[in-house]
């Protein structure tokens, strides 16, 4: 064989396997602007600006903004409980107070007073590693400052439900009590004053339109032409279901091949977080499949899902959707600012930090 020909071979092997390079390893998608129609959104990857060794998270569950506009994240690390940033993705501190497993989130005022409350699912894990070990639950109430004001009472210990209390999330009602959602126990909602007493529950797998089935969220619309709203997921069924106040089945949003969490309403449209598709909308469950939705308020039509397919409705329907760019792992919960910038946590996706995705305008 000539000089020349080895040459070329050489020249086509180097060739193919820079294609194979390129091939396994996916393009960041930093930068990339992704959605539909007038919901489009640049990904910020490099938001979060915090030190894995400082403030560590395992998973970043779920977001708020405090009344001084930052943004706190709940997160399930042994080493602090919430982690606050601004709004630029600098990180100002970690609130330390051994808790653990946290999941869910509610900021609120009263009396003057912000409180934050943390929703311990029940699922803790080690520093290291990934091997959660599932327990009881626990709801604790404490001010922005990180000073803990109080722990509520199990259902167990109550004596009314002897199953585990795995809660997902908490909504502060219009009247000043707390509804938690049970999402990964009993799937019950249940009626707290700020106190620590119980005044009902209500909800949990039934027959009918009303089952709850992993109620991972709970938030509430009080301006609703219905009346106050209490929107929960129903995920294992790719629902969001509504209920009044007290607990009457109302409503429910169909999200074929999506398996979302809690609403976030803001302004005219209403935002959630997928953690799972199914593979073309309609196959199997996927991993790391996770996209987000933007919603139509008055409507309740999915107008754009960023991550995934285009929203289709065929004879007034929603079709199946699926994960359609390789952005997300496990979408979680996600928080939106006045802007209409969305900040996304996510589940199972190698203790990375949050990422914004900045409204394309």
């Amino acid at each position: 064989m000539s000089t020349h020909v080895l040459r070329l071979l050489s020249a086509s092997f180097v060739l193919l396997a820079a294609h194979a390079t390129a091939q396994e390893t996916p393009a960041s998608p930093d930068g990339v602007a992704i959605g539909h129609g007038p919901a489009r959104y640049r990904v910020d990857m490099k938001w979060a600006k915090a030190d894995p060794s400082v403030a560590p998270v395992i998973n970043s569950h779920a977001l708020a903004e405090g009344r001084d506009g930052r943004i706190y994240l709940v997160t399930d690390h042994p080493q602090n409980d919430f982690i606050v940033f601004e709004k630029d993705g600098r990180y100002v501190r970690s609130i330390s107070k051994g808790l653990g497993g946290g999941h869910g989130l509610e900021i609120f005022e009263k009396d003057g007073v912000e409180y934050l409350l943390h929703i311990d699912c029940g699922w803790h894990f080690a520093a290291e590693g990934w091997n959660p070990k599932a327990g009881q639950g626990r709801v604790t109430l404490l001010t922005t400052a990180g000073d803990v004001v109080r722990k509520f009472p199990t259902p167990q210990e109550l004596g009314i439900n002897e199953g585990k209390f795995m809660p997902c999330d908490a909504a502060y009602t219009p009247s000043g009590t707390l509804l938690i959602a049970d999402g990964y126990g009993s799937n019950f909602i249940y009626e707290f004053t700020l106190e620590g007493k119980l005044i009902k529950k209500w909800g949990g797998p039934t027959k009918d339109a009303a089952n709850l089935s992993n109620a991972h969220g709970i938030s509430i619309d009080a301006t609703d032409p219905r009346g106050p709203l209490v929107w929960v997921p129903s995920r294992s069924q790719s629902q969001i279901k509504a209920f009044t106040l007290d607990g009457a089945y109302v409503d429910t949003i169909d999200l074929p091949g999506a398996f979302a969490g809690q609403l976030v309403f803001r302004d005219d449209k209403i935002y959630t977080a997928v953690c799972w598709s199914k593979e073309n909308g309609t196959g199997k469950k996927l991993n790391q499949s996770g996209f987000v939705l933007v919603l139509d308020r008055k409507t309740k039509r999915v107008l754009s899902a960023p991550g995934g397919s285009q929203p289709i409705y065929t004879d007034g329907k929603l079709q199946p959707m699926h994960q359609t760019e390789s952005v997300f792992k496990h979408c979680h919960d996600l928080y939106v600012d006045s802007v209409g910038d969305i900040y996304v946590g996510e589940w199972n996706a190698d203790r990375r930090y949050p990422w914004k995705l900045s409204l394309v305008k």
